[in-house]
């Protein structure tokens, strides 16, 4: 007690209070009592209020338990058995490390706060913000404004958060971005579930998806998903998955479906519920459409159940489509053009003829193989095989009533999402 007095300056009344923190407690409770470990100098008073608190300054150290403190000055309220921290704030519970530079640790609930310049540390994780309370027992950090978590794969950003230790979760609110630089993807939403073990993300308020590719020829190529619900997979399967009113852009190709599955290392786009594609002047329709692409571009597409494509057949009658149906069908792409197309189960076509920009009639063929190649977007070569039947219609009778003409299940959609232009334009 000689030595701790020479090295520091105490008040009559911080000097029975340092007795009594000094005191050895029951074990039990010794884990409950926050010791002092060293100060440069500690001064004790009573306020006006007749509260009894002490200063700390010059490499303040205590602890509670398992949570150990650090900083330049200390204030100490001994009947609310807090501390206000000021100056290279450090708190380190095992593995974690909070510091700051402005902070207040309370003993009653083990909870640490700080503010300016806030960062969490984990074997994980970091996690910065402008403000933000550590609940100590609970392994729990609740953090706000400018509000960021990195870890292996991600950046996370928000207005609030939370982080819970033990199941390595966060849980995001307004304005969420998460950024994933190994792929250019950039999601966005109103709330977030994040486990970053599993490397699993559920973003929900009108989230969005964003990647921004660039071609060897400098072109900006951008992917937007938009959904009311979405689930990133960061892990060995790579994939997005957006439920409900789902809207997909890029370039040339939109799409809506109920379900669309992204799977971003295999570069394929998977339709579900009612999905539709648009792709230029092409309509496609189907149970379900998988879309493949190559560099970016539309390489192939694969409809299966209903297969229903369409496509203009000249911009100076646009009341005609070139039409194809049946059980599946795969549409081949080349240079942002229908190159190809096979149908198959059930096949039926329908193209128009022109005799230079004259209309000429249409074919409709059918069979339970249908193989087309295009020329300029428009069908050059066709084959037949099996069941084949075929008919040929004059000008004279399409022109009464070309809508007559139609295959079954021709449906026109208009709802075709907004290009990617006008998306950004939005703020997206």
């Amino acid at each position: 007690m000689n030595t701790l007095m020479s090295r520091h300056t105490v008040h009559a009344v911080g000097f029975a209070i340092l007795v009594c923190a000094l005191a050895s407690p029951p074990p039990a409770l010794a884990l409950q009592l926050v010791q002092i470990h060293h100060a440069d100098s500690l001064v004790g008073r009573r306020m006006a209020n007749g509260e009894d608190m002490r200063e700390l300054s010059g490499s303040v150290h205590f602890s509670q338990g398992a949570v150990r403190v650090w900083c330049d000055r200390a204030v100490q309220y001994l009947a609310r058995n807090e501390f206000e921290l000021i100056g290279h704030v450090r708190v380190i519970r095992d593995t974690v490390t909070l510091t700051s530079k402005y902070g207040r640790y309370y003993g009653e609930t083990k909870q640490a706060y700080c503010e300016q310049g806030v960062k969490l540390e984990t074997k994980n994780v970091t996690l910065l913000a402008d403000r933000g309370t550590y609940y100590t027992d609970e392994r729990r950090a609740h953090f706000q404004r400018n509000v960021s978590i990195i870890d292996s794969a991600t950046t996370i950003t928000c207005d609030e958060m939370t982080y819970f230790e033990t199941a390595r979760r966060s849980v995001a609110d307004s304005r969420v971005t998460i950024v994933n630089a190994g792929n250019n993807l950039v999601l966005r939403g109103g709330h977030l579930d994040h486990y970053d073990e599993s490397h699993y993300s559920k973003l929900t308020a009108d989230p969005s998806m964003v990647q921004i590719d660039t071609s060897a020829k400098g072109v900006i190529d951008t992917l937007l998903v938009r959904s009311l619900v979405m689930e990133s997979y960061d892990d060995s399967t790579k994939r997005l998955i957006a439920t409900d009113s789902v809207t997909v852009e890029r370039g040339a190709l939109a799409a809506r479906g109920g379900i669309v599955r992204y799977f971003t290392k295999e570069d394929r786009i998977d339709l579900h519920r009612k999905p539709i594609v648009w792709y230029e002047s092409h309509q496609v329709t189907g149970d379900s459409i998988s879309l493949f692409l190559d560099n970016k571009r539309l390489e192939r597409a694969v409809v299966r159940g209903h297969a229903f494509a369409l496509s203009e057949s000249d911009s100076a009658h646009p009341r005609r489509y070139n039409q194809l149906t049946g059980r599946v069908l795969t549409l081949r792409f080349a240079e942002n053009r229908l190159s190809g197309a096979v149908v198959e189960q059930n096949a039926v076509s329908l193209y128009y003829l022109y005799d230079g920009p004259d209309p000429n009639g249409a074919n409709r063929t059918s069979g339970d193989y249908i193989s087309m190649s295009f020329k300029a977007g428009k069908p050059d070569i066709i084959r037949i095989i099996k069941g084949i039947e075929g008919m040929y219609y004059p000008e004279t009778i399409i022109r009464r009533n070309d809508q007559a003409f139609n295959l079954d299940g021709f449906v026109l959609r208009t709802d075709r999402p907004a290009t990617n232009r006008t998306a950004r334009r939005s703020g997206v």
